[in-house]
């Protein structure tokens, strides 16, 4: 930045150093998001039901978007899709198409997801303070 700045430019560099900061910001939260993503997946394998493993070790991460502002991330299970909600929430047991029990749900996906909030909120704020 230069020292000496006429008054007619002020608003000009003002906005163009804004705008630099702006964009820092940006990148360092989009790479922030990717890091809390992926230890968002780590701590869902970590704490996911474990039969046989496949459904554990089936958690991935996938960025659906990005631009040069925004990110979108996705997490999911490419193994046993149709078996996440059944097992964070709980399912009945039916034979012969009458109820005969019920299986409780373990929260795997939630503890993770309210983790993963409070880290990302974490590092947004030391982002945006730098």
């Amino acid at each position: 930045m230069r020292k000496h700045i006429r008054p007619e430019e002020l608003a000009v560099v003002i906005a163009a150093e804004l705008s630099n900061y702006s964009q820092e910001v940006t990148d360092q939260l989009k790479q922030d998001i990717q890091d809390v993503a992926k230890e968002c997946v780590k701590d869902i394998k970590a704490s996911a039901p474990r039969k046989s493993g496949k459904y554990r070790r089936g958690w991935k991460m996938k960025v659906v978007f990005e631009n040069i502002e925004d990110i979108r991330i996705k997490i999911y299970n490419s193994a046993k899709p149709r078996l996440a909600h059944l097992l964070e929430f709980g399912h009945d047991i039916k034979k012969r198409g009458r109820k005969v029990g019920y299986v409780d749900g373990i929260t795997h996906i939630y503890s993770a997801e309210q983790k993963a909030a409070k880290a990302l909120e974490k590092k947004a704020k030391v982002a945006v303070k730098r």
